[in-house]
C-alpha cells in the first residue's frame, strides 16, 4: 500500500512574516517622510475586540461602580458647599 501526497501544504494557517527592519533603518525611513506621510505611517487601526460574557460583566460592573462613586463625590462636594 503506497500513499501519494499531492499537496503537502500544512493544515494550519501561518501568517507571512514581514522582513526585519533594524531600528536605525526604521528611524532613517521615518526621518525622510514628510509630516503628513509620517502621521499616516504611524497611524494604524486596531480592530475592536469581541468580549465574552465574564469580561462584559466586569466592564459593566466597573461602569456602574464609577457612576456610583461620581454620585458620592458630587454629593460630598454639595454637602461641603452648603
Amino acid at each position: 500500500m503506497k500513499l501519494d501526497f499531492v499537496d503537502a501544504t500544512p493544515m494550519t494557517k501561518t501568517q507571512p512574516t514581514a522582513p526585519l527592519i533594524s531600528n536605525s533603518d526604521q528611524s532613517w525611513i521615518l526621518s525622510t517622510l514628510e509630516p503628513d506621510q509620517l502621521v499616516k505611517a504611524k497611524k494604524h487601526r486596531i480592530p475592536r475586540r469581541h468580549l465574552k460574557g465574564p469580561q462584559l460583566l466586569l466592564l459593566w460592573t466597573l461602569r456602574l461602580y464609577l457612576l456610583f462613586m461620581m454620585t458620592v463625590v458630587a454629593y460630598q462636594v454639595w454637602l461641603a458647599a452648603r
